[in-house]
């Protein structure tokens, strides 16, 4: 039965960042439709774009230290599963430091949380590489 909870979640996370991603890459015609055809975007492009599009949902959930945003966001830091739940742990932890005020943007927060993952390399994740 567990592995049934994990299969599906591991498809509900492959599911939500694939539409946030198709939200944020599709190009809209002009007449209400999208073509489908995506930007060109380098890596840390997307991360930058699924974090404003998801920061608020994202916050709660690295408060809580679980929830689907930030499964979606480990994947998309290309965090091995295996360490998800210790970079679940740390953003959690790590909080206060991540959002020290209200008023945090989103390229201030993956700006601090590289910083914290390069602190911690035995989780490894494409911002721990940049």
């Amino acid at each position: 039965m567990k592995s049934y909870s994990l299969l599906f979640l591991g498809l509900l996370t492959i599911g939500l960042l694939g539409s946030t991603l198709w939200a944020c890459f599709s190009v809209s015609t002009g007449d209400g439709k999208t073509s489908g055809a995506a930007v060109a975007m380098n890596q840390e492009e997307k991360i930058a774009v699924v974090t404003v599009a998801n920061f608020d949902r994202l916050k709660e959930d690295m408060a809580r230290g679980q929830g689907d945003r930030l499964t979606a966001f480990a994947v998309l830091l290309q965090i091995p599963q295996e360490q998800q739940a210790e970079f679940f742990t740390l953003t959690q932890e790590k909080f206060p430091v991540l959002f020290p005020s209200g008023q945090v943007a989103a390229n201030e927060m993956i700006a601090t949380l590289t910083r914290e993952l390069s602190y911690h390399p035995q989780i490894h994740s494409i911002l721990a590489m940049d």
